[in-house]
């Protein structure tokens, strides 16, 4: 079993079928694999679709439920200090940091098109990443 943590790009690529959505299928759709996400990714996927519309935000969460993604809606003391590490040590997002701790708590790899937050990352560390692009 492969274990795979989708970043807001990496799902809005999916949701909008943009180039690379095809990856983003086959990772979702193969029963071996777990995908995972934290509310807080979700809460930027949500907030990305409020930009278009409240309806079209709804259909989005709507959507998403339907999806083989297990949401982690909790935070411990482990994955804040992670989160922390990760947000002092790179200087990104605090959304991104989640993506990066909940990958590193889970022995995950990182689903993801975002080259700019992640690059140094990958470079630096022992996390692994699968590029949609």
């Amino acid at each position: 079993m492969t274990t795979y943590i989708f970043d807001a790009c990496a799902l809005i690529i999916f949701l909008q079928q943009e180039e690379g959505f095809e990856k983003a299928v086959e990772i979702l759709q193969n029963p071996n694999n777990i995908v995972l996400m934290h509310a807080v990714t979700v809460g930027e996927v949500y907030y990305d679709a409020l930009k278009k519309s409240e309806k079209y935000a709804e259909l989005v969460l709507s959507n998403m439920e339907e999806l083989p993604i297990i949401v982690r809606w909790d935070i411990d003391k482990q994955l804040l200090e992670i989160i922390g590490k990760y947000k002092v040590k790179f200087k990104m997002s605090y959304a991104d940091s989640y993506v990066l701790a909940m990958a590193e708590i889970n022995n995950a790899m990182v689903v993801s098109t975002d080259h700019h937050e992640f690059d140094a990352v990958e470079k630096n560390t022992e996390l692994q990443f699968f590029w949609l692009r």
